[in-house]
């Protein structure tokens, strides 16, 4: 009996190292991002199901939505060039040490909250910024 016990336990111990064995799957290649028209058209049949479009609201909604990213896009690439228009007006003006600084930086005011610094901090958190509209959080010291 003890050793059906063991034989059984070392099979059960090299099929639990062979299923994690087995985990370690090559990395997907990351996926190219859709077209303008490919977004449009996804958001038009969202809405063709769910407000039930005629044909012809899908058409004038896929222009619309059609006209609207690319729109968009051409927003993006304008920040996209002013910015790099103020990097390279920085890379000019600043030291390399600072330049290095002042691009970490930027790179930190992208990610939603900057933290607050020497103000009180509300229900959000102590990161939020004073234009999200929530008044501090007011403590009253004890006596």
């Amino acid at each position: 009996m003890k050793k059906m016990m063991t034989a059984v336990m070392a099979l059960l111990l090299m099929a639990g190292t062979s299923a994690f064995a087995q985990e370690n799957k090559s990395v997907a290649p990351p996926r190219e991002r859709p077209t303008t028209e490919q977004l449009a058209r996804k958001a038009t049949d969202r809405m063709t199901a769910q407000l039930k479009l005629t044909e012809k609201q899908a058409e004038q909604a896929y222009e619309a939505m059609l006209e609207r990213l690319q729109a968009d896009e051409a927003l993006r690439e304008q920040a996209r060039a002013a910015k790099m228009k103020e990097a390279e007006a920085m890379k000019s003006i600043l030291s390399t040490e600072q330049f290095m600084r002042w691009s970490q930086m930027q790179s930190r005011l992208g990610r939603g909250h900057a933290p607050r610094v020497g103000k009180k901090a509300h229900a959000k958190g102590p990161e939020c910024r004073p234009e999200c509209g929530e008044a501090p959080k007011v403590r009253r010291e004890k006596k």
